[in-house]
């Protein structure tokens, strides 16, 4: 009999590992984890300001480009005139830039480039201390494009003579790829170490750390080929989906080691088959209120939050199947230490733990209650600066090129009210007196603009006997490969204005500077026809994370109540368990809030997963102490499951703040930010499931029963 059981866990373990090693293959065969990210990553193919975006395109054809800004001591002089017309010579043999236009490429000279109202606010800086670079490349970008540019300018950027700086949509797109490139590879085996060496010290059992490990990975990679399966590439978001994955298993894992741990039989298979059954329940409900936490994301506009939406639903699955599939079998060869209880019934110590738990209860809801206030102050509309960090090169480059003449690209394209043509010199002065006043906008850097192009084509030697109208001609046919045709559509009925929006130091919100500056279309005489470009779209991504945080996190927390309910059959307990769940969003929010901490759409869901992960405590701990009401008093009850489920929601919570606490080493701050919320988060929901829920349950309960 003991050898048919022994060769039944060998079986079972055997088994186990094949599954894994099936999953390993399937991943390595299928997976490409390089992430997706495209200047339009932030939205789904069918949302309208996209949408706007498309038409500007399709109207008036234009490709992406990449801006260099080149300083230097003295601009004018012949020496630096030399050294750019060779790094614009050189940049323009790189595969995937289709021209460059710059001082030596455009007007020829900087005097000229000086007197012109085309190519001043193009190319030369503010302060004259630089001129740019505008280099026009395919769409999308070739993978290495922004690598051979940075190649290019370090061969010609000297200290003190020849500064360099790059920006532009297709940069800043190639910086944010490479931080979630460089995490991934860092973070995953720094997590799988880190959790491993906290599994061992907590369980000291080298075969529990080790089935921890298998069970979490092959979790990552059973979700990682499913959303292959399905078309799904690694997004902004989805690129930190494997430790997320890797802790929701190491979760579930904690609270069956520690029910096996406390199971009374000394049978290997029948221990581990009973601390499954008693794990399962509660593990199943846990899954169902993260799976269902995902599944708020769905709703949202923002593609990167339905990406990470539709990953963790099939995480969490994956989470929960490889918990309890492959886990167990590890435990069937684990040495088990029963968990010590020090403290002994009738002392004075259980009155001083309860003493202490009533007052963490008060502190833990006066910092939720503190925090209210700071909702009030969310920053959910952040500078494209806030995803790099402050000081560093990339971030003082963005700073220096948004400074001299903006770094965010707005499209406005415009007609008269009236209806009248564009090709008549009093719609010539009216697109003049629109393009200063545009310009006059102090969040607007600089204005490129049909009016200001046909202002250099007085230079033309023909000008001074033509028309307006013949001008148009003139430029549409001859100047600069039919650049005016990236200006005025075929009918001659509407224009495109281009910006460069300013995003340093900017007070306003993206949308209300987008409202000012229609406003100005309209009292100039104009309308406005669409309105795109990343500065506009930022803007509706403000909204759209903004209403993911509202209505995602009350979403969130009506399903978890419903949840509370079939799990308890208590209105008691179930408004204690939503009571309590409230205050982790609303602390990490208003924590954000009074921060002042850049609430983006890579930090934003850090609330939406934090409260699918954290509430986990909640529904053990409810569950335990609903199976002791029966039998026991309220109090004893209480008593009882806090005794038991205590190690598990202390394990948890701190394996959890362990395992994004990795995030805080992320080189872009987004990630730090995402991983500091759910550490934030995980150690408040910690206490507050073991403080605040005990003394609001006893509370409501007793209240219950007296009316």
């Amino acid at each position: 009999m003991g050898s048919y059981s022994l060769s039944l866990e060998a079986r079972l373990l055997a088994g186990c590992l094949c599954l894994a090693a099936v999953i390993f293959t399937l991943f390595i065969s299928l997976v490409d984890l390089r992430p997706q990210v495209t200047p339009d990553f932030f939205f789904g193919s069918n949302d309208p300001d996209l949408a706007q975006s498309e038409q500007i395109r399709a109207l008036f054809p234009s490709d992406e480009f990449l801006i260099v800004s080149v300083a230097s001591d003295d601009i004018g002089s012949e020496k630096y005139l030399s050294r750019l017309t060779a790094l614009s010579a050189d940049m323009g043999k790189i595969d995937g830039i289709l021209r460059i236009v710059s001082v030596a490429d455009g007007p020829g000279n900087i005097d000229e480039a000086r007197d012109s109202p085309f190519w001043r606010p193009l190319l030369i800086s503010e302060g004259e201390e630089a001129t740019l670079i505008i280099a026009f490349v395919k769409s999308p970008a070739p993978e290495n494009l922004v690598a051979e540019v940075e190649a290019a300018t370090r061969l010609f950027d000297t200290e003190g003579s020849f500064q360099i700086r790059l920006s532009g949509m297709p940069y800043i797109v190639d910086q944010i790829r490479r931080s979630l490139v460089h995490d991934i590879k860092i973070f995953s085996s720094s997590a799988l170490a880190i959790f491993t060496l906290v599994l061992l010290l907590v369980f000291r059992s080298p075969m529990i750390a080790l089935g921890a490990a298998v069970s979490g990975i092959s979790a990552v990679f059973l979700t990682l080929i499913m959303l292959q399966l399905l078309g799904q590439p690694m997004g902004i978001l989805t690129a930190n989906l494997a430790i997320i994955i890797f802790v929701l298993v190491q979760s579930q894992l904690i609270y069956l080691t520690s029910n096996w741990r406390q199971i009374q039989v000394e049978q290997k298979f029948e221990a581990v088959r009973q601390a499954v059954l008693k794990t399962f329940k509660a593990s199943l409900w846990c899954m169902i209120t993260t799976l269902l936490g995902f599944a708020t994301l769905l709703f949202v506009a923002a593609e990167p939050l339905r990406q990470l939406g539709g990953g963790g639903m099939i995480g969490a699955f994956s989470a929960l199947l490889c918990s309890f599939l492959i886990y167990p079998a590890f435990l069937l060869y684990a040495t088990r230490r029963p968990a010590k209880n020090k403290s002994r019934p009738g002392t004075h110590q259980s009155k001083g733990a309860s003493w202490l738990r009533a007052s963490a209860a008060v502190l833990l809801l006066a910092v939720a209650i503190l925090s209210i206030p700071g909702l009030l102050r969310l920053n959910t509309d952040p500078s494209l600066f806030s995803y790099f960090d402050e000081g560093g090169e990339l971030h003082e480059g963005l700073t220096f090129v948004d400074a001299n003449g903006g770094s965010s690209p707005m499209s406005l394209v415009v007609r008269m009210k009236n209806g009248n043509s564009l090709d008549n010199e009093s719609s010539y002065e009216a697109m003049w007196k629109l393009h200063n006043a545009l310009l006059a906008h102090k969040e607007v850097g600089t204005v490129i603009s049909l009016p200001a192009l046909m202002a250099e084509a007085n230079n033309h030697p023909l000008a001074f006997i033509l028309p307006w109208r013949e001008i148009i001609s003139l430029l549409s046919s001859d100047f600069n490969q039919r650049i005016a045709e990236s200006f005025l559509t075929e009918d001659r009925n509407q224009t495109l204005y281009i910006l460069r929006m300013k995003e340093g130091g900017r007070l306003q919100d993206r949308n209300s500077v987008t409202t000012e500056l229609q406003a100005i279309v309209d009292d100039v005489g104009f309308e406005t026809s669409l309105t795109g470009g990343v500065y506009a779209l930022q803007g509706r991504l403000s909204d759209l994370v903004a209403s993911s945080l509202s209505t995602g996190v009350i979403a969130l927390l009506a399903l978890f109540v419903g949840i509370g309910f079939i799990v308890t059959r208590s209105v008691a307990l179930t408004a204690a368990m939503g009571a309590t769940a409230a205050l982790i969003p609303l602390t990490i929010l208003g924590g954000w809030g009074w921060l002042r901490v850049p609430v983006d759409i890579i930090s934003a869901p850090a609330a939406n997963v934090c409260f699918g992960i954290a509430v986990d405590a909640l529904i053990h701990l409810a569950i335990a102490v609903k199976q002791r009401l029966s039998i026991s008093k309220t109090r004893d009850a209480w008593t009882a499951a806090l005794k038991e489920q205590t190690p598990g929601v202390l394990a948890s919570s701190g394996i959890i703040a362990i395992g994004f606490v990795i995030f805080a080493y992320s080189g872009f701050p987004p990630t730090t930010r995402f991983g500091g919320a759910i550490v934030i988060g995980s150690i408040f929901a910690g206490g507050a499931t073991l403080c605040l829920f005990p003394l609001l349950g006893q509370l409501f309960m007793r209240f219950s029963r007296s009316k």
